[in-house]
């Protein structure tokens, strides 16, 4: 990558970290929306996260459940892009799977989808067809919370590692356009489940947010 092209993925990277902080709060607003939830349920949200942070600086990171969630989604990306996969391998250091085929979706696809999280909410969403699941509520939002922390936070630690081809591109771009893709992707799985979390106001929550942020930003930056 040229000096001249670095500089200008580097410029995108610094434009694109508001939307890490616009992304977070329209995410946020949206959590006290979901109707089986009381008034705490942002709260079981960041303690989950909370949670997460210190198991990963005072005791173990999860990286086995990590590597393990890394490795299906290379599988689920195989087989989506018509091609085979087996032979997963999965330790506390790393991952692999033999695939009989391999393109950008493929390699890409672990660090954009947050596994835990989707299969956290999808066994929510099977299980309410069955028992009465809201009592259990705010155990989902805190692992909801716990995982999508545990996937953000391991990703990065991954993506300085493995270099992958989304790297060439600038790691703060990189970083900021996944951590932001994470979170809408979560946002949408969500709306699909939880009744009272909307995607649209989500989304449109995100781009007030940004509009005003962004406008901030500049108004302090050339105000006479």
């Amino acid at each position: 990558m040229s000096f001249l092209k670095k500089i200008f993925m580097v410029v995108i990277g610094v434009i694109l970290l508001p939307l890490t902080v616009t992304v977070s709060k329209a995410f946020y607003y949206q959590l006290a929306g979901i109707s089986i939830f009381d008034s705490k349920n942002q709260l079981y949200f960041l303690w989950g996260v909370t949670t997460y942070v210190i198991i990963y600086i005072f005791f173990f990171k999860l990286n086995y459940v990590y590597n393990f969630g890394h490795e299906f989604v290379h599988v689920i990306s195989t087989w989506l892009s018509f091609g085979k996969a087996g032979d997963m391998k999965v330790s506390s250091k790393g991952g692999s799977v033999k695939t009989s085929k391999s393109n950008f979706f493929i390699n890409i696809s672990p660090y954009f989808i947050p596994i835990w999280t989707i299969l956290l909410c999808l066994t929510f969403l099977i299980s309410s067809k069955f028992t009465e699941i809201a009592v259990y509520a705010p155990y989902f939002i805190f692992f909801i919370g716990l995982t999508l922390a545990m996937h953000i936070i391991l990703t990065v630690e991954a993506l300085k590692i493995a270099q992958p081809d989304i790297i060439k591109t600038g790691y703060l771009f990189s970083l900021s356009l996944i951590y932001v893709i994470n979170i809408v992707i979560v946002a949408f799985v969500m709306s699909l489940i939880f009744a009272g979390f909307s995607f649209i106001d989500f989304f449109t929550q995100f781009y007030i947010e940004t509009r005003d942020l962004c406008t901030a930003i500049f108004v302090q930056l050339f105000r006479v």
